[in-house]
Formats: C-alpha cells, structure tokens, sequence
C-alpha cells in the first residue's frame, strides 16, 4: 500500500512540474522584397544550431497573404514555434511570365519553369542571412529584403 502511494505521489509530482516540450510562442509578420509587400511567399523559419535536436529545437512555416502578411505555424499544425534563434528563409515562386505559383502547386510541375524572386540564397537555412530570436510571448517580424 505504502509504494502505491509512492508511485501516484511521484506521477502527482510529475504533472505539475511539467516534463513535455516547451509551449509555442506565437509568430507573424510581413515580407517585402526592394520595399514591395510579397504575396505568396513562403516564409520558414529553422533552428539556427549546430546541432538538430527535435526535442528542443522547433520550425515553421507561413504564406504570406496578399498584403505580405504571414503566421508561421509548427508542421504538426500548432501556430507559433517554440523559443529560440532561427534562420529565415524565403521562397516566392513565379512563372517565366511573372505570374505567381498557386502555394499549392509544385515549381517542378509547372509548364515553362518557374523562378524564386528571391536571391537563391535566401532558399537555403544554411544561406541565408536573414535570422530572428522568438522569445516568450508574441514575436513579430517584418522582413525587407533588398536586392537592389
């Protein structure tokens, strides 16, 4: 009876000190290339670590709206990611003509090709240059990347 009590003591325990992942922080912003707002941009945010570890280090993804507006949600739905430093990345696929790719099509599949109208750097975690530090609470970033 007496380790009955021991075990539902240390679980009490346990769920008031907490043992999951850290909660999510609510993410948004807005993009803009040379002063532009960007519509249909694919926002993403990684971990800036040298060291990937799922468990404590989060990403995400926004698309921006049609005023360059963007809310970076977690890949498993959740909005917002969890506190840290990030490395951003852009992606905003055109077609030759200029007309921007639906966010649900895939560039490879579009006839004639398509172009990122952002720097082939900006694509890349490793690349780019952009970064944000998400901390407690609601982080905002607004994004002007110039090329020009």
């Amino acid at each position: 009876m007496n380790s009955m009590k021991v075990v539902l003591a240390v679980f009490f325990g346990m769920s008031l000190v907490g043992c999951g992942k850290p909660p999510m922080m609510s993410v948004s912003g807005s993009v803009k290339l040379d002063g532009k707002f960007i519509p249909g941009c694919k926002v993403g945010f990684f971990p800036d670590a040298d060291t990937f570890d799922p468990d404590r280090h989060g990403f995400g993804f926004g698309i921006t709206d049609a005023a360059g507006k963007f809310e970076i949600q977690h890949p498993q739905g959740e909005k917002g990611i969890w506190p840290g430093k990030y490395k951003v990345t852009f992606v905003a696929w055109v077609t030759k003509a200029g007309k921007p790719v639906p966010a649900d099509s895939k560039p490879s599949e579009v006839e004639g090709g398509v172009t990122n109208l952002f720097p082939a750097f900006y694509e890349e975690p490793s690349l780019t240059k952009e970064k944000a530090v998400v901390k407690d609470g609601s982080n905002v970033f607004d994004f002007n990347i110039v090329t020009k």
